[in-house]
């Protein structure tokens, strides 16, 4: 949500809604309005030809004057833009004027171009000869005219913001800790903690808040469903019975994945009893994601997808708003969770793994409670309370003090006689009037020592661990000792204590009461309103749980399901937006039927519907804490990958039906087939175990098959497209019928043999945003192709033979020879790299600067200890060793449109690309490795990239693909603690250039050297390090990972800085595209029999800003249905007419150049009628992240002023 406060028109909502719309009045507008045209008229008074430097530069500012009024005032909208036409015809007269505000900003030449603040008007609308220059019949490279993003300049200003103050900064905590361990005592890691009974009395006693809790892991070392059957269900089942036994009695519950599929199996009484238990307070759903999800490797946009899944099925089942975080198991601590959270209308979070030597820190200031503060936000308006657990663990032993010898002897799941003892060897003994006095005081003792890590008298204790209370004994030994106890210590007065079972609910309550907070927002105010907590900002990674076992292997570990992660969130993404647009399209036409789904497009939708909360429901799945980390066993994995796989398809055939039917004639009379395949899209993945198989384009001489191409994205599209075909001699044409320019190449099957029956064709499409294209292949006679618009790719080869080709192509060697070989170079109008004899690159030239860059591949082993290197812990021997290449020779393969190096080592084919494309997948270097180390013992394989950027000690990686944070290398600290999770980006940087490796998947980085990048890129390890997985990684497999290597040149008449110190860093608006163009590409459609008669196009014609990113367009679910008569059916999921539009004003830095993009900025104004003006009704409303809380009414007419940084959910409807 956005920054300025709201009222909320929901009586029970506690969100603050903070977000500006600008409504101007008629009398204002008006006003302005006659004085812009007076000035207007002294302007047009001005000779046309006569213009001085000075009148230029008058005449660019008051064309900026006016574009910023058209951005803040809607009533007189039309006669600004008319006005400021006006000032562009005069602009014309002298294309100085547009050169005046400098390269930063794009301006482009006034007559290809219009500049309106929203659309831009693309490549595809320059007139043809003005597209590209004359291309030759020898293959040259295609020249292009290329655009350059218009930015406003007062969006530059947030990036060189001062960060708000804080009181803990976690990069300087760094600095000062000496990150040593000594012996603390009974508290390892602490120290022997002193208390003085007097400082309690009976005005100030001490609270406990005693929090059972069962942590229930969706996957681990059984399955999802498995852990379901043999334990989940049967704690569920007891929570219910015990709970209702005695009101007394609280206890707390996460994970909605497990719930919802119990809830599935009751029947409505149990249903009623647990709504009880909710409202009474008894039982409380804290976080109520569908999973606790990881927080190193988790985009944010799946973070916020499962967090509304989980939310979602509260709201339909149980009426819930989750008001409290709990990440008690995830490996490390990112402030984009703390973000979420708060947006969504959360106000406090409990953590748990943060360094040891942190923690400790935090514990001896006495901030183990803070409010978490984002380090980009002005305003603290994303402040959030969090507590953190103190000690080793979450489990009984480690909670109640800083004794676990005796907090053991309070698990009364350990009784003798039960099969479970204390490592300590003192068993817990059951509570009787003869020991209640000692066992109860010595409990006291721990309490006590414990809160003094606090600031306040109230203490939690939470009283659980993994899988607890599965037994209905267990429940019984558990809160019947416990109760005797708190009996005990509230009728003795003078041990001046309170305690009972709670829930954090009741515990927030409680620290809320003591600090005094109040105020105007009552209930609704976070802890943080007038406690004197410190503020903090920052995250916790590197998590280390002792010595110097710290947990960065898992940033790598399974890469391929890393990667297979990224994939279906690409393909979820873009079903979720194209079945949203299919429904509202459906519903703006009246086609779409009533409740009891009589239409073929109700049908449609429903049957759609069901396939997609599957992938939802499997993505939000693996993001939980051993999912995405690759920390399951094997057979856990597998299903994992199955789900992920079976998901994928299920977005596809989402995409291909929905595209279907927006292509169609007639939308009226479109007869569905829910089962129908029309397309295939051009991957497909049959294996739990393989990368994706490309499809195949089958071809037939003068057969013209439509391909479809969907562009996702909400901005227009300009990039190069490869189809695999059967045949070599094609023609391409674009929706208008025009031929295009295309390049063929061939498919090598292995380094010496190309496929002699598939062919890479790739050619130029221009996609408006968020829209469906149909491009023309037609298959020919060899004799008929049109040689000036195919080009057949150039293959030379150094060090090898020359491989068996097709005879369409031609290969040769490539220059030099001997030990001296001089370097292999690519290059593009607008990108040249250099490559070594075997085939590593060397350097890179953009805009004309060259970088020195050495690309090597290098490996690590492991340390040589009982303890090692395993799923969850990176331990290394020592640095790091050159891997010996072992190359089978270099394949270049050259052409107008691609050019690309190819090298088979002993680990790994290398191949790097480049573009020559005018968007901005021709600005930067497409590398893909495919992965193979499963000959391997003990080996962690990494890409290492060395330069002469002055980075000294500092780099900079991404927080979950949503914020950048400054890291610094530490000589105190071993190698592995200075490894980061790298969700999708890390960069390093001087005053005169920017270096950044953006990655398709999230894995491991750092950068060990100034100058210098690696990316752990797979990890065999042959033992367990006995972190409970009880296994190692050796379930390696061929593993894809695609990377994109952008250099940046910083422009010196605009030198940003980023923030005070370089504390706060942004991506460039090229940067931020171009990862974008790897998450979510664009997908071909290939049919797979007759379509019919079809459209050539389809599209929502709205653009967004350059930087405003579509996150989400989301159909909500309805509860499940009935369907009564002779065709009597139940649908669980069927759609709402409620969708969630997710938007994100992007933070950007402007110190760079933009090229290849045709967009603008502008002030993040964003207006919904321009985006969706056929689709969706005229009503908006405003919601938390999540859709839990209701905001602003709107209208999508409104002016909607999105803040830098900031994510919205708007809430549209269909009918």
């Amino acid at each position: 949500m956005g920054r300025v406060a709201f009222a909320s028109h929901h009586p029970s909502a506690t969100y603050i809604f903070r977000m500006r719309l600008r409504v101007s009045s008629m009398v204002f507008g008006v006003a302005v309005s006659l004085a812009t045209l007076v000035l207007l008229y002294q302007v047009l008074s001005l000779p046309p030809d006569t213009h001085t430097p000075g009148d230029e530069k008058e005449m660019v500012s008051l064309e900026s004057r006016l574009r910023r009024l058209e951005n803040n005032i809607q009533s007189n909208q039309h006669t600004i833009s008319e006005i400021k036409n006006l000032v562009h015809l005069l602009a014309k007269t002298n294309s100085k004027a547009n050169s005046m505000l400098g390269p930063q900003f794009g301006v482009v030449v006034g007559n290809k171009f219009m500049r309106n603040g929203i659309n831009t008007v693309g490549v595809a609308e320059i007139p043809r000869d003005h597209k590209t220059g004359q291309v030759a019949g020898d293959g040259s490279a295609v020249v292009y005219n290329l655009t350059s993003a218009t930015i406003m300049q007062d969006d530059c200003i947030f990036a060189q913001s001062t960060p708000p103050a804080t009181d803990i900064l976690m990069e300087k905590v760094y600095n000062q800790l000496k990150f040593d361990n000594p012996d603390g005592g009974a508290w390892k890691q602490g120290w022997e903690i002193q208390y003085d009974v007097s400082q309690w009395s009976p005005e100030k006693k001490l609270r406990v808040f005693v929090v059972p809790h069962s942590h229930n892991d969706p996957g681990w070392i059984k399955t999802f469903e498995q852990y379901y059957h043999d334990q989940t269900r049967h704690i569920l089942d007891h929570m219910v019975e015990k709970l209702s036994q005695d009101q007394r009695r609280k206890f707390i519950w996460a994970e909605i994945s497990f719930f919802s599929l119990w809830w599935e199996q009751q029947p409505e009484s149990v249903r009623n009893t647990v709504r009880n238990l909710v409202e009474r307070g008894q039982l409380e759903i804290v976080m109520g994601g569908w999973v606790m999800n990881d927080e190193a490797n988790s985009h944010y946009y799946a973070i916020l997808h499962q967090l509304t899944e989980g939310h979602e099925w509260l709201a339909l089942n149980l009426g819930v708003k989750p008001n409290n975080g709990w990440a008690i198991d995830p490996f490390g601590l990112t402030p984009t969770m703390a973000y979420l959270l708060k947006r969504m209308g959360m106000e406090n979070m409990v953590v748990q793994r943060i360094h040891y030597a942190v923690k400790k820190h935090l514990a001896r200031e006495h901030s183990l409670e803070f409010v978490w503060r984002q380090i980009w936000d002005p305003n603290s308006s994303t402040d959030i309370f969090c507590h953190t657990l103190p000690f080793y663990s979450y489990d009984i032993p480690h909670t109640c003090g800083p004794d676990p010898k005796v907090c053991c002897q309070f698990d009364f799941n350990r009784l003798p006689g039960s099969g479970i003892t204390c490592p300590w060897r003192v068993p817990p003994q059951r509570i009787t009037d003869s020991n209640v006095k000692a066992r109860s005081q010595m409990l006291l003792d721990q309490y006590r020592k414990k809160a003094q890590l606090f600031r306040t008298n109230v203490l939690m204790v939470p009283l659980g661990d993994d899988f607890r209370y599965v037994r209905p004994e267990e429940w019984d030994n558990q809160f019947t000792n416990y109760q005797a106890i708190f009996d005990y210590l509230n009728s003795n007065p003078e041990l001046h204590v309170e305690a009972q079972f709670g829930t954090l609910a009741d515990y927030f309550r409680a620290v809320q009461e003591e600090s005094g907070s109040s105020g105007a927002e009552g209930e609704a105010r976070g802890v943080e309103g007038g406690a004197p907590f410190p503020t903090l900002a920052g995250d916790f990674f590197t998590y280390a749980d002792r010595d110097d076992h710290y947990w960065s292997g898992y940033y790598t570990s399974r890469p391929f399901h890393k990667s297979l992660d990224r994939v279906l969130e690409g393909y979820l993404k873009g079903a979720e937006a194209l079945y949203s647009l299919m429904l509202g399209i459906q519903s703006a036409a009246g086609i779409a039927g009533g409740q009891g789904g009589s239409s073929e497009g109700e049908r449609l939708g429903e049957a759609l519907m069901g396939k997609l909360v599957d992938a939802r429901r499997s993505l939000a799945l693996f993001q939980h804490h051993d999912g995405i980390t690759g920390t399951a066993k094997d057979h856990v994995v597998v299903d994992y990958a199955n789900k992920l796989i079976k998901s994928v398809d299920n977005c596809q055939h989402v995409i291909q039906q929905a595209a279907h039917y927006l292509l169609s004639i007639n939308q009226r009379t479109y007869k569905s087939d829910p089962n129908a395949v029309y397309y295939e899209l051009g991957e497909k993945f049959t294996e739990h175990n393989k990368p994706a198989s490309r499809m195949v384009l089958g071809l037939q001489v003068g057969s013209v098959i439509p391909a479809v191409v969907y562009n996702p994205d909400a901005h227009r599209r300009h990039h190069l497209l490869t189809i695999r075909t059967s045949s070599p001699y094609v023609e391409i044409s674009n929706p208008k019928g025009e031929a295009l320019r295309c390049q063929v190449n061939p498919v090598f099957m292995k380094p010496g043999e190309a496929s002699p029956t598939m062919f890479d064709v790739t050619f130029l499409v221009d996609l408006p945003p968020v829209s469906l294209a149909t491009y023309t292949v037609k298959a020919l006679q060899p004799a008929s192709v049109n040689m000036k618009l195919v080009s057949y790719g150039k293959v030379t080869v150094r060090n090898m033979a020359a491989p068996t080709l097709p005879e369409v192509f031609t290969v040769g060697e490539e220059d030099g020879g001997g030990s001296g070989q001089p370097p292999i170079t690519l290059k593009t109008p607008q990108l040249q790299a250099t490559f070594s004899s075997a085939g590593l690159l060397q350097s890179i030239t953009t805009q004309d600067h060259t970088l020195p860059v050495s690309l090597q591949f290098v490996k690590y082993g492991v340390m040589n200890h009982h303890e090692t290197s395993g799923a969850y812990l990176f331990l290394p021997d020592k640095e790091a060793v050159p891997v010996t290449p072992g190359g089978s020779g270099v394949v270049v393969v050259r052409g107008p449109l691609l050019s690309s190096i190819r090298t088979q080592f002993s680990h790994i084919l290398h191949t790097v690309t480049l573009s020559n494309s005018p968007g901005v997948d021709g600005m930067s270097l497409d590398i893909h490795n495919l992965v193979d180390i499963r000959a391997e013992r003990n080996f962690e394989f990494a890409m290492r990239l060395s330069t002469n950027i002055k980075s000294g000690d500092i780099f900079y990686t991404d927080l979950n693909g949503f914020q950048i944070i400054k890291r610094m290398r530490y000589d105190k600290l071993p190698l592995q603690a200075n490894y980061y999770p790298m969700p999708s980006q890390l960069f390093i940087q001087d005053p005169d250039n920017r270096f950044s490796i953006l990655s398709a998947q999230p894995l491991g980085g750092a950068s060990l050297k100034s100058g210098q990048m690696e990316v752990m890129l797979d990890r065999r390890l042959n033992q367990d390090d006995h972190r409970g997985v009880g296994q190692g990684v050796l379930d390696n497999l061929l593993t894809p990972n695609v990377f994109r290597l952008l250099l940046e040149p910083r422009l010196k008449a605009k030198e940003s800085v980023s923030g005070e110190d370089g504390l706060m860093s942004y991506p460039s608006l090229l940067a931020h595209a171009t990862l974008h163009d790897i998450l979510y590409p664009i997908y071909s459609l290939l049919p797979t029999a007759k379509t019919g008669q079809m459209q050539n196009t389809w599209g929502v014609t709205g653009e967004l800003p350059c930087d405003v990113h579509l996150v989400n367009l989301r159909t909500m679910v309805d509860p499940p249905r009935a369907t009564l008569g002779p065709a009597s059916r139940l649908t669980p999921h069927p759609p709402s007419p409620n969708t969630a539009l997710t938007l994100h004003r992007l933070g950007f830095d402007c110190g760079f150049k933009s090229p290849g993009l045709s967009c603008s900025t502008n002030g993040g104004k964003v207006r919904l009628s321009e985006v969706f003006p056929q689709t969706f009704r005229e009503q908006v409303q405003q919601m938390s992240l999540s859709m839990m809380y209701e905001g602003v009414d709107m209208t999508k007419s409104y002016t909607l002023s999105l803040q830098p940084m900031e994510l919205y959910t708007f809430k549209l409807s269909r009918s």
